[in-house]
């Protein structure tokens, strides 16, 4: 497989001159083809620990003790900015250690700060911890990113990245229900030791199956990629994907309860099947992305999305809108890696450790952006606004592939 540094296209004009560094490894060094399975592998399950940090807080919340609870959304909102930071400061730890060794360091500091959660006793110091896993998490999802777009080619990378999110999008059927189950026993705490337990796991299983890749990593500014068109394109579609689905679901609990279509009580295993259901969208259909385009695939998804979203405003009925939301689920999963892989062509693969930086950062962008824009609107529209303007977001994100994003190499 092609060296990682081995393309020479990066625009080299003026003080936007990208150093290439001499310590690239041999070609022989990245993952050959019957290789490639274990190293992402190894990567979704470094994301599945990963996003158990994200996702287990939201279900916690109803059992944290009351000095916690009553500091709910500065605790969510301590990782998620943490994570955006983290992704941000990416290439410069890349820079000096290379890829792989920035995802490892970084999912050590997880496994340590995850730990440390334990003996959190005072609201401060647990939000202070909440800030550097997320920090940690930032680092090491855009790394892993990174990395398995750099041991996969563009040809086969729309099944690896299904499987690398399939890795993100379990730490919701699995983190949800586990943290629960503890929290209901009277040990809300130990969920971070479970993650801190996996943390380690991917640690050990990226050491032995990652290929070796350099030690350091070019010097990309961040303004050479954002004068790619097709780059600040699929950004944006990222953030709007991103945003709108996953802040959707998670005001849906209300909507749910508040309707008396599922009661909060009895919404988990609601929850469970969903994921799982988005799991397998990921981890089985990215290989069609491949076959048919990523581009095409991810148009075609996006469409789909659209018309689930305006079908939901409809409020068909418990079994038509059971059916909608696993379509809706499964079909948001399958066009998650497909599109990263459909943006990560559209850099040469030096570019790749900063355009996944700004992804990641893009990703908590969009989550943010969309929550705050959906707040509002359901105070005065109801959640039927939010659907709506998911929606839009989902067509916004659909133009901007179809107008400017083009297929990869």
């Amino acid at each position: 497989m092609e060296s990682i540094l081995s393309r020479d296209n990066v625009d080299n004009a003026g003080d936007d001159r990208v150093q290439l560094s001499a310590s690239a490894p041999p070609s022989s060094c990245l993952a050959a083809p019957s290789r490639e399975p274990l190293a992402i592998a190894a990567l979704a399950l470094a994301a599945f620990a990963l996003n158990l940090n994200t996702s287990v807080l939201g279900a916690l919340l109803p059992f944290l003790p009351p000095q916690f609870a009553s500091h709910a959304i500065e605790l969510l909102a301590a990782a998620g900015f943490g994570s955006a930071l983290g992704a941000l400061l990416l290439p410069a730890f890349t820079r000096r250690v290379g890829r792989r060794q920035a995802l490892l360091g970084g999912l050590l500091v997880f496994v340590v700060v995850s730990m440390l959660h334990l003996v959190a006793s005072s609201v401060w110091l647990l939000l202070s911890l909440r800030a550097l896993s997320g920090i940690a998490v930032g680092v090491a999802y855009a790394a892993a990113s990174a990395l398995a777009t750099e041991i996969v080619p563009y040809a086969r990378r729309g099944a690896a990245m299904g499987w690398f999110t399939a890795g993100m999008f379990l730490a919701i059927p699995v983190g949800m229900p586990l943290s629960v189950l503890l929290a209901r026993a009277g040990h809300w705490q130990l969920i971070f030791a479970v993650q801190a337990a996996i943390a380690a796991m991917g640690w050990w299983w990226a050491q032995r199956a990652l290929p070796q890749t350099a030690t350091s990593d070019p010097h990309v500014p961040y303004r050479v990629v954002l004068r790619n068109g097709p780059v600040l394109a699929g950004l944006l579609a990222t953030a709007l994907h991103v945003g709108s689905f996953f802040t959707t679901v998670q005001l849906a609990t209300k909507w749910l309860h508040d309707t008396g279509l599922v009661p909060r009580d009895a919404q988990m295993w609601l929850w469970v099947g969903l994921g799982l259901a988005s799991v397998a969208g990921s981890a089985l259909l990215g290989r069609l992305s491949d076959m048919f385009g990523k581009r095409n695939f991810v148009l075609t998804t996006s469409a789909v999305l659209v018309g689930c979203f305006l079908l939901l405003i409809q409020e068909p009925g418990p079994l038509p809108m059971l059916a909608i939301g696993g379509l809706l689920a499964v079909a948001a999963a399958a066009r998650t890696g497909p599109l990263q892989a459909l943006v990560s062509g559209a850099v040469p693969r030096e570019q790749l450790t900063t355009l996944m930086a700004m992804r990641g950062c893009a990703m908590q962008v969009g989550v943010g952006t969309f929550a705050m824009a959906a707040a509002p609107l359901a105070d005065r529209l109801g959640f039927h606004g939010v659907l709506f303007l998911a929606a839009a977001c989902q067509a916004a994100s659909y133009v901007a592939i179809r107008l400017w994003v083009r297929e990869g190499k």
